[in-house]
């Protein structure tokens, strides 16, 4: 059964359409944009651009839905979903990590019925693994040059392993925040603070190197620990955050990107029900 975005009790009764998995997986990447910016400050970034080129996203992940829709997982399904990637509009194309990951799970969620969120991730690990020759090369993609570089998994590899960061990492903490009675953005902000603290980030990788990732996850870990977003203590924790990503410009696009897929579940399925599974 599905739950409206973003944390209404109520469920919704089936059928699930096409429309209905876009317009959730629009809704998650809307609300990670929404969150507080890391680094918040004298950074060249336009929240509102960025919002309005997130509606971009909804044909492709629709079409993504329809062509899952109740589909065998195979070689011939995931070919189609890597052509329908590449057809990605010019002004979302900074929503690259995103459409990867949450259009996966929207595809898994497709092609189970929308059984639970275990199954679409599972569904989602499957496709993940499978050859596409569209794929771009690693070389071709900061990222992708990153994870080969320093030997990380990126996200392919979070993909492929049925996305441990979101079931392990991201899920959890937006479930522990809301069982302390936080408010929402604070919530989803203790989530994506999680996963900066945990996540290889190839993005970091890419931008700043070892010493940089090792760096952002040590003074995330510091903001978790303090009691997490929002309050005092987390907030001294958060401004040396802050600092440090400033110079140089560091941005958690990794982290992004797997807090968008773990909002998508959560809108879709709750927090709960992501086992059996390691």
């Amino acid at each position: 059964m599905l739950r409206p975005a973003p944390t209404s009790p109520a469920r919704l009764a089936p059928p699930v359409t096409p429309r209905l998995l876009a317009d959730l997986a629009v809704a998650a990447c809307t609300a990670r944009a929404r969150l507080p910016r890391i680094p918040d400050a004298g950074v060249p970034h336009d929240p509102a651009a960025e919002l309005r080129s997130i509606p971009a996203l909804r044909p492709v992940f629709a079409a993504v839905a329809e062509t899952a829709d109740g589909r065998r997982l195979d070689r011939h399904l995931r070919a189609e979903l890597g052509r329908l990637g590449e057809q990605l509009p010019e002004e979302a194309a900074g929503h690259r990590g995103e459409l990867w990951a949450a259009g996966l799970l929207v595809a898994g969620a497709a092609a189970t019925g929308c059984r639970s969120g275990y199954a679409a991730c599972a569904a989602a690990a499957t496709l993940a693994r499978m050859p596409y020759d569209g794929t771009p090369k690693p070389v071709e993609t900061p990222g992708g040059r990153a994870r080969l570089h320093f030997h990380v998994p990126g996200a392919t590899g979070q993909a492929g392993s049925g996305f441990p960061h979101v079931r392990r990492v991201a899920l959890p903490a937006l479930r522990e925040s809301r069982a302390h009675g936080r408010p929402e953005i604070a919530a989803r902000m203790d989530a994506l603070l999680t996963l900066m603290a945990t996540l290889d980030d190839t993005s970091l990788l890419h931008e700043g190197g070892p010493a940089a990732l090792l760096s952002v996850q040590m003074d995330a870990r510091d903001v978790v620990r303090a009691g997490g977003y929002g309050c005092p203590a987390g907030q001294e924790a958060l401004d040396r955050l802050h600092l440090r990503m400033r110079d140089p410009l560091l941005t958690p696009r990794g982290s992004h990107a797997v807090l968008s897929a773990a909002l998508f579940l959560d809108f879709t399925f709750g927090t709960d029900g992501l086992t059996p599974g390691p």
